[in-house]
């Protein structure tokens, strides 16, 4: 519940936000630069086959081959042959504008024509390369073997030398395009990895830092309001000195006198004496009071509900009820100083002006803060009637209220008449 605490466990989840951030991003990267690492994979294997298929094929894609002279196909079958032994690839075909299979590795499909898609007749115009993965599921591919579902598919148009185009289908397994991409993320993955990792290191360190800091800034801050209430602990005592020092000792010897002039005094004067010398002890009794609530209290070695202990036993032997729940553990010295003097003036408030026959003196936790409640079962007040005591000077609660401010807390007090009253104190915590 204590403020510091509450630090180290912000400091906790930040550090848990980072990592979980940092594992996050990991994964998406490495599935986006896999994805991306095939894509471009698939066009470098595509570029690769179109480069060595245009290199051994060229010489053998002739005007004969395409009016299928016999010699002409046998030396591109055995330039073919050679090319899927020596090349990686796992199927070629030549076509003719038509439609026409001029040669392939499977030698049933020779001389059968087959319907081309208009991805494929356009390449015959552009004499450009396209590069696509094939489920080997067109009527053209009933021969190839399933052992490989899925290849990569390059097509490249030339021209013979009297400038007709043939189609070249060439087939290439996946693997070639996992080796291409292994090279990838061999190359890029960690340099993508160290560049996360650096910089959720650095988001790591700037989140300590400001922790660090924050926490330096809450320490000053508590010891210049420490110094604060240090100063005005001081004023109130040297108030509490001199006024007990000498208005009280003023009117305790003015008491003493009056009352040894009432046996010296006419018989019509003394009961005069008798009433003011009553009124010189009462009042000395009302500014001992006050000099009471007015001289700084400390908090004990033992905590700061010890301090209360002595207004508890006041309350029970005047024949109030009350409750204590608050736990052991310990806080800062500012937050137990706040505690206890706002518990103090709310008890004291309650045996003056309540006429309770219950009080609880409560603390519980709420988002992360520690909460005092001293909640009577009294007359309560108006709004109204607290204006009023403001203006009569009855102010202890409200400059309890504004060193409450300064540390951050909030001070409440909820009431209605006849509805009791409720002094809440919420701590600085996780708002």
């Amino acid at each position: 519940m204590a403020s510091l605490g509450t630090t180290k466990v912000a400091v906790i989840l930040a550090l848990l936000g980072s990592i979980a951030v940092f594992i996050v991003a990991t994964l998406s990267a490495f599935a986006l630069f896999r994805s991306a690492a095939m894509e471009e994979a698939e066009v470098q294997a595509g570029q690769r086959g179109e480069v060595v298929g245009r290199v051994a094929l060229a010489p053998f894609l002739t005007d004969e081959l395409v009016d299928l002279d016999p010699v002409a196909v046998s030396s591109l079958d055995r330039a073919g042959t050679t090319f899927i032994a020596d090349g990686g690839a796992s199927h070629v075909k030549v076509w003719s504008r038509a439609g026409m299979v001029l040669w392939a590795d499977e030698k049933r499909l020779w001389g059968r024509t087959f319907p081309m898609d208009a991805e494929q007749r356009s390449l015959f115009e552009s004499l450009g390369v396209s590069i696509a993965l094939s489920d080997l599921d067109r009527q053209e591919n009933e021969f190839d073997s399933v052992e490989h579902p899925q290849l990569l598919e390059v097509y490249f148009a030339m021209q013979t030398a009297q400038g007709q185009p043939v189609l070249v289908e060439t087939y290439y397994p996946m693997s070639m395009v996992d080796e291409i991409a292994a090279e990838y993320r061999q190359r890029f993955l960690p340099v993508l990895f160290g560049g996360l990792a650096l910089l959720t290191l650095a988001q790591v360190q700037l989140v300590v830092l400001l922790a660090r800091r924050l926490s330096r800034l809450r320490a000053e801050r508590e010891r210049l309001l420490a110094q604060v209430i240090s100063v005005s602990d001081a004023e109130r005592r040297r108030i509490a000195g001199e006024v007990h020092d000498g208005a009280v000792q003023e009117l305790i010897g003015m008491s003493f006198a009056l009352s040894a002039a009432v046996d010296a005094a006419p018989e019509d004067m003394k009961e005069s004496l008798r009433t003011l010398a009553a009124s010189a002890r009462t009042t000395v009794r009302s500014l001992r009071s006050l000099l009471m609530s007015i001289y700084p209290f400390e908090v004990p070695d033992e905590g700061w509900a010890a301090g209360i202990e002595d207004l508890v036993g006041s309350l029970r032997l005047s024949g109030i009820d009350v409750e204590v729940r608050v736990p052991n553990q310990r806080m800062s010295p500012m937050e137990e100083l706040l505690l206890l003097r706002v518990a103090r003036e709310a008890l004291r408030n309650t045996s003056a002006h309540a006429g309770a026959s219950r009080v609880e003196v409560v603390v519980t936790e709420h988002r992360g803060a520690a909460v005092l409640e001293v909640a009577d079962n009294g007359v309560g007040f108006s709004a109204e009637t607290v204006a009023g005591r403001r203006r009569d000077g009855h102010l202890g609660l409200q400059l309890l209220s504004d060193l409450a401010a300064n540390v951050g807390a909030d001070l409440d007090v909820l009431s209605r008449p006849g509805q009791g009253t409720t002094v809440r104190l919420e701590l600085a915590g996780k708002r």
